[in-house]
């Protein structure tokens, strides 16, 4: 009994972390953003990643990932580590982290990373 109430929590936070992506998704496509022509995913050379890519003809504008919570050292590391490495190859510098609720600026190796909770993005 233990084992299916971890397994079912676990299923849980990560989808209400795949439906904050589709929250994302269905706000950029209401921005005008169309997948396949201005919308895309991201991997970089080193299998980091980058949940959206936005871009105007051939110019990135702006590269966003979404984490439902960034409160473990972990996943915030990992989470700024993946959008810089991606920043770096895309020549991008407006990152965003789309969270549920936090807010705050990051900044690494020459790079800002602004975290923004849902309702202000």
């Amino acid at each position: 009994m233990q084992k299916h109430q971890e397994a079912k929590a676990f299923s849980v936070s990560e989808n209400l972390g795949r439906l904050l992506e589709n929250q994302v998704f269905i706000e950029l496509v209401r921005r005008g953003y169309h997948a396949e022509t201005s919308l895309f995913y991201y991997r970089s050379r080193n299998d980091k990643e980058t949940d959206f890519v936005t871009r105007q003809g051939a110019h990135v504008e702006s590269l966003i990932q979404v984490c439902y919570d960034l409160s473990s050292e972990r996943t915030l590391k990992r989470e700024v580590d993946s959008i810089i490495e991606c920043a770096g190859e895309l020549k991008c510098s407006n990152l965003i982290i789309v969270t549920m609720n936090e807010e705050r600026i990051i900044e690494k190796n020459g790079y800002k990373v602004k975290i923004l909770p849902i309702y202000k993005f």
